[in-house]
């Protein structure tokens, strides 16, 4: 896909690509945090399959995610972001943004929880940046 349909006037001012590296170093995290209920597992159940459990989990959620990582791409317009399956989100909309993890959080106008997360930049506070920017935010 070479881009998302465009409104008169709109032009695309960054184009996030989500990156490989960094979901590399999430799936790295993920599979040591799991570790611990292995290793758990194995002084519980030593003479079963049952420790294989969490490591098997892991790698079925993280390789349904790297199926899935081309979805999570998103074009920045300078009026809106939208996003690979079609949603977008007004420029005017958003508040803030922050790097946290492995993604950059929105802080929508009017929205109390947490709003929506663009994942894997390559890097995050560039990405925040480059949103702030086309807002016309510096």
């Amino acid at each position: 896909m070479s881009g998302p349909p465009l409104e008169d006037g709109e032009q695309v001012v960054f184009d996030h690509v989500p990156s490989l590296r960094r979901f590399k170093r999430t799936a790295l995290l993920m599979i040591v945090l799991t570790l611990f209920p292995v290793a758990a597992f194995l002084i519980v159940f030593p003479d079963t399959f049952w420790p294989a459990v969490p490591l098997f989990v892991t790698t079925v959620l993280l390789a349904q995610e790297r199926v899935r990582l081309g979805r999570h791409r998103a074009w920045i317009t300078n009026r809106r972001i939208i996003q690979q399956g079609g949603h977008s989100i007004a420029l005017d909309d958003v508040e803030n943004t922050r790097a946290e993890g492995n993604g950059v959080r929105l802080q929508l106008a009017g929205n109390i929880g947490k709003g929506p997360k663009l994942f894997y930049p390559e890097d995050g506070a560039a990405l925040a940046r480059a949103i702030m920017t086309a807002k016309g935010d510096p």
